[in-house]
């Protein structure tokens, strides 16, 4: 402890930051080891082409919903979190299927050749991915096994070591 009392302000600082990062990448990589889908996530695809492209990618597959105001109001910081992404990196927005007017506005405004394109879920997927909360991000491997799983919203740090740490597993 005497060590800890002499230690620096900026140094005490540092120490507290490793600890909160390894502490949530502790927590998501746990959260994960729970998340074992039988339904692949190509299943989302419109097209067997679309699913045979995500294959040997590493993902980013993010669950939202249009009544959650914390994944509207995330939708910034997504934004820009989605500039860290590794360029091998395949980014999966999923919108959980409800027959409302807003997803279908959402869904019709889209355009055809956006970078992100939004697929829907069923309530059957969602239950096999474990989705009880949103937003939730899953940050899968190329082999498609989750390897990280958050629920909230993620720093653009966070996010982006956790997409870097997708290459080692």
């Amino acid at each position: 402890m005497k060590i800890w009392k002499q230690l620096p302000y900026g140094w005490k600082v540092f120490f507290a930051f490793v600890f909160f990062f390894s502490a949530t990448l502790g927590f998501a990589y746990f959260k994960a080891r729970d998340t074992n889908p039988s339904v692949p996530i190509e299943s989302l695809a419109t097209t067997p082409t679309e699913a045979n492209s995500w294959k040997g990618h590493p993902k980013v597959v993010y669950f939202w919903a249009t009544w959650c105001t914390v994944c509207k109001a995330y939708t910034p910081i997504l934004e820009a979190n989605l500039k860290f992404l590794p360029k091998e990196t395949m980014f999966l927005s999923v919108l959980e299927s409800e027959d409302s007017e807003e997803t279908k506005e959402i869904l019709s405004q889209l355009p055809t050749d956006s970078p992100y394109p939004i697929y829907t879920a069923d309530y059957r997927m969602l239950k096999e991915w474990r989705i009880s909360a949103y937003p939730t991000t899953l940050f899968l491997n190329r082999e498609g096994k989750v390897i990280f799983a958050d629920s909230g919203i993620l720093s653009p740090l966070g996010f982006w070591l956790r997409s870097f740490l997708l290459r080692f597993f």
